[in-house]
């Protein structure tokens, strides 16, 4: 994102909770860095507070509103955030870090991507201290709980209170094709017929 002469950069989140979808300019926010520490620090108010913000319902994108007013998103609500914006302050020193696969389950969704942790640690006990809070998870792709897909992105905001259930796998739970008449035919037909017992055989010959 360009930096206009004498002005910060734009930034723009979209937050998605269990039944709302939020977008607006996070106040005070300039950096990802900036946002992952308001999101991380007990001590900063318990809401985001989005500027020219819009809402709308979950699975309805074209039941959008856009609102006259400061909008204010209690950040426990959170289950993740798009970040569009510079990810951090020039000049920033990052950790050494390795990429792992991770998927977390944060009703009502399945997140798959990967999660930066330290080099040589044990994936499942970094992932139990990593959901103590909000964290990256890059690469993200985003199903339902049956495995429809409903998004990805290069890089989203997970709140760990949200996730359920983690484990450091790529797989995910996926969703099944309902079977077509002609594949219910053909299975009906390869079935074993079933072996009559003794007593049915007896009465046959009879």
């Amino acid at each position: 994102m360009r930096k206009l002469e004498g002005r910060l950069p734009e930034v723009r989140i979209e937050i998605v909770t269990a039944t709302f979808v939020a977008s607006g300019q996070p106040e005070g926010i300039h950096d990802l860095g900036r946002f992952m520490e308001n999101l991380n620090n007990p001590a900063i108010a318990r809401h985001i507070e989005l500027r020219n913000p819009a809402i709308r319902p979950l699975y309805r994108a074209q039941a959008h509103v856009e609102l006259d007013s400061a909008l204010l998103v209690r950040r426990d609500e959170i289950i993740f955030a798009n970040f569009d914006g510079p990810y951090f302050t020039r000049g920033a020193v990052k950790p050494a870090e390795v990429d792992v696969p991770a998927l977390l389950m944060a009703p009502p969704f399945q997140i798959q991507g990967t999660v930066a942790l330290p080099p040589g640690a044990d994936p499942t006990q970094a992932l139990r201290s990593l959901v103590q809070g909000f964290f990256a998870v890059r690469s993200a792709r985003v199903f339902d709980a049956d495995g429809n897909p409903l998004g990805e992105g290069e890089q989203i905001i997970v709140n760990g209170a949200a996730v359920q259930m983690t484990a450091a796998t790529r797989r995910h739970i996926e969703t099944i094709a309902p079977k077509t008449p002609v594949q219910q035919r053909l299975e009906g037909a390869a079935a074993p017929k079933p072996v009559a017992e003794p007593a049915e055989r007896a009465e046959r010959a009879a």
